[in-house]
């Protein structure tokens, strides 16, 4: 009797639970896998246990015939396609925080074999879940079920959470923000460690107020004659009141409103302005403002203009010097000139000149002239341009001495082609004497018939003149 207790002990297989750590909403996977399957059919049962409660999760007897429980049907399956492998691996669907505990896989194929695992779902959750900017919010970790040695750490938007942005509470699990503001929002990350396991779970936090900017502080930048929106949109639902915008022009003095043509009319969620053409004198500091449910909410915008200037005025063969000249050039950390051609299709090219915030041309030729673009950049990127013309500039100045060169030579011109028409003339004059005076008797001939037909000319002028007089 003894013999047949040792010989069952020992085929029954256990091991010790594996842990598995897992995000809530997920796809969890729990494995079972038989050693050394035979051909034939195993059969398997998947149990999760309560307690002293054990439900059956999934069942497959010998003969094929499977059976789901009732308690996570249908997320709860074990995919036909690994079974002759001997791979029975139980796949939860989006796993709830219910789902955790122990489960074990018993299979008997030659022998009874059970594996354990206990499944702990990770959840990250907020509350309230859209906070208003400026309330408090909670954001807490929860792992089901929870093990008392588990460590937990936080990253927000993927970098370690700094202390100073939240207050902890009586554990790590849980963070509290004081004050909701836009640095709060994005990817809440909680990382749980169990040993050498680690899972992690992220939850979005969203804020109401201000959705566009979202920075507290934003920078623009527009070149001189361009058109800018400063975006000032609260989120859906909300209805700001007493709001408004304000600037601060050279950033010394207090802030003043907008002129009353920029500022919003009537209560709405979207409070951006437009203006049509930047001057160079708008740059500055604007505040946009409103109200909602007594809290004062608020952004700030840096307007940064930008212009080329010369030190003199652009001429051919001339040197010429171009300086990008920004309002504000805190966030600038390099500049790039690039001339701009175009082929006769019209093809654009760029081609970078120098990396300095002033160009300088030796000589201005017809080479440099078109378009010129400074380009400047920040920390974060390229910031903006601005386009510089030459091609407007450089042909009034090439239009003076060309159309003064122009008409002295259209007179020069002229005066000579008179001159060869007078010469001309004198020598066929001369030419018709000479002819003359060769032949005497011609000239007697040409004289008499000129007289004759004066004569006749005469003659009947007379005799017209008397057939008109009336008869007495």
């Amino acid at each position: 009797m003894l013999l047949f207790i040792l010989i069952g002990a020992f085929s029954v297989a256990g091991a010790g639970s594996e842990e598995l750590l897992v995000e809530a909403g997920s796809l969890a996977v729990l494995p079972c896998t038989i050693k050394s399957p035979t051909k034939g059919s195993p059969s398997v049962q998947w149990v999760k246990i309560n307690g002293r409660d054990r439900n059956t999760v999934w069942r497959r007897e010998r003969s094929g015939m499977e059976f789901q429980g009732v308690e996570v049907a249908p997320r709860a399956r074990c995919p036909h396609s690994d079974f002759g492998k001997g791979v029975f691996n139980l796949h939860i669907e989006r796993v709830r925080a219910e789902d955790g505990g122990e489960y074990t896989c018993t299979t008997t194929d030659r022998r009874k074999e059970v594996q354990r695992h206990v499944l702990r779902v990770i959840q990250v959750s907020v509350s309230p879940a859209a906070p208003l900017e400026g309330s408090s919010v909670n954001v807490t970790c929860s792992v089901t079920p929870r093990p008392a040695e588990a460590t937990v750490s936080w990253k927000l938007n993927g970098s370690p959470l700094s202390l100073q942005q939240t207050r902890s509470t009586a554990n790590m699990e849980e963070r509290q923000i004081m004050s909701m503001s836009p640095r709060e929002t994005g990817q809440w990350t909680c990382t749980v460690r169990l040993g050498k396991k680690e899972g992690e779970a992220t939850q979005y936090l969203s804020m109401q107020g201000i959705s566009s900017p979202l920075a507290e502080v934003t920078q623009l930048y527009r070149a001189v004659g361009s058109p800018v929106v400063l975006p000032c949109v609260f989120s859906e639902g909300l209805t700001p009141q007493n709001a408004g915008w304000q600037r601060n022009l050279n950033g010394a003095g207090p802030f003043r409103p907008l002129p009353p043509t920029l500022q919003p009319s009537g209560p709405q969620r979207d409070l951006s302005v437009r203006m049509e053409r930047v001057e160079a004198g708008d740059g500055g500091t604007y505040r946009c403002f409103g109200e909602v449910a007594g809290r004062k909410l608020q952004r700030q915008l840096l307007l940064v203009t930008a212009q080329v200037r010369s030190s003199s005025p652009v001429k051919l063969n001339a040197p010429v010097s171009l300086t990008c000249e920004l309002s504000n050039g805190t966030g600038v950390t390099g500049y790039e000139w690039l001339q701009i051609t175009y082929d006769a299709n019209g093809t654009r090219t760029e081609t970078p000149k120098c990396q300095t915030k002033t160009l300088r041309i030796p000589k201005m030729t017809e080479q440099h002239t078109g378009e010129w673009v400074c380009r400047y950049r920040g920390e974060q990127g390229i910031l903006g341009n601005v386009t510089y013309s030459f091609q407007v500039m450089s042909h009034l100045e090439a239009e003076r001495p060309s159309s003064g060169k122009a008409g002295m030579v259209t007179g020069v011109g002229f005066l000579i082609v008179v001159l060869l028409l007078i010469v001309l003339q004198m020598y066929k004059n001369y030419r018709r004497r000479k002819m003359i005076l060769q032949y005497p008797a011609l000239e007697t001939i040409v004289h008499s018939a000129s007289n004759a037909r004066e004569g006749r000319e005469r003659e009947r002028m007379r005799e017209k003149a008397q057939g008109s007089q009336p008869q007495a």
